[in-house]
């Protein structure tokens, strides 16, 4: 047989042999019951919700610069705190490391807001002193969802005296997003063990860290803990 009929016949073998190849991988791809279409990816619109819990953002007022937020929680919680390696961690009450080494506490009060201008949905920080306000306008309405706070920060440095406003608005169109537990949300920033917590006073079996709606006097003595039941 002459060469070139001879290589002629291999290709056409070899397209022939591509081709039922070919049409077996379609017909096991749109096989419902064959094992390749079970490892393909499972593709979806919208991403799984979080397996950790509850997790937002803390943010504190800015500085040089200003914040503009509505708070979504019924009202402000807080919990003495120490600044320890340039962050903010709880006190941990009695054989706290903190305390033992000398740091002094302060109070820090903590509210849910969605900001104005970027719609986020975060965990706002304040001292005792900026948390005023809020207590006063708890005060008067009996709840803080949908005060809209306005935070500015004095001066140029970062930890200057800051301002805060608050004023009511109408809700009626306002569509505010369900606050978060508040408490479980710091736990998990500060990587507290146990989210369970000590919420205006009344203890639930862990004292790792005291959680309350009043501001408390800064100083180096330790704050207070009850003693768990």
């Amino acid at each position: 047989m002459p060469y070139a009929l001879r290589l002629r016949r291999r290709r056409q073998t070899s397209t022939s042999c591509a081709r039922r190849r070919c049409l077996r991988s379609f017909r096991v791809v749109n096989n419902p019951l064959s094992p390749l279409e079970e490892t393909m990816p499972h593709f979806t619109s919208t991403p799984p919700a979080d397996g950790q819990g509850p997790s937002m953002r803390l943010r504190r007022t800015p500085g040089p610069g200003s914040l503009t937020a509505t708070v979504t929680c019924d009202r402000l919680i807080g919990c003495p705190t120490h600044f320890f390696q340039r962050r903010t961690i709880p006190c941990e009450g009695d054989g706290c490391p903190s305390c033992q080494e000398g740091l002094g506490w302060r109070w820090h009060g903590y509210v849910t807001a969605v900001d104005h201008t970027t719609h986020e949905h975060f965990i706002f920080e304040m001292t005792a002193q900026a948390a005023e306000p809020f207590l006063e306008y708890f005060n008067r309405h009996g709840t803080l969802v949908g005060c809209i706070l306005r935070s500015t920060r004095l001066g140029q440095s970062n930890n200057g005296r800051v301002m805060i406003r608050c004023t009511p608005q109408d809700l009626t169109r306002i569509n505010l997003p369900t606050p978060p537990d508040v408490a479980q949300c710091l736990c998990k920033i500060w990587n507290v063990p146990n989210s369970e917590t000590e919420v205006d006073g009344l203890c639930k079996g862990h004292s790792r860290i005291h959680v309350n709606s009043e501001p408390k006097q800064n100083g180096r003595k330790k704050p207070l803990q009850q003693p768990a039941n």
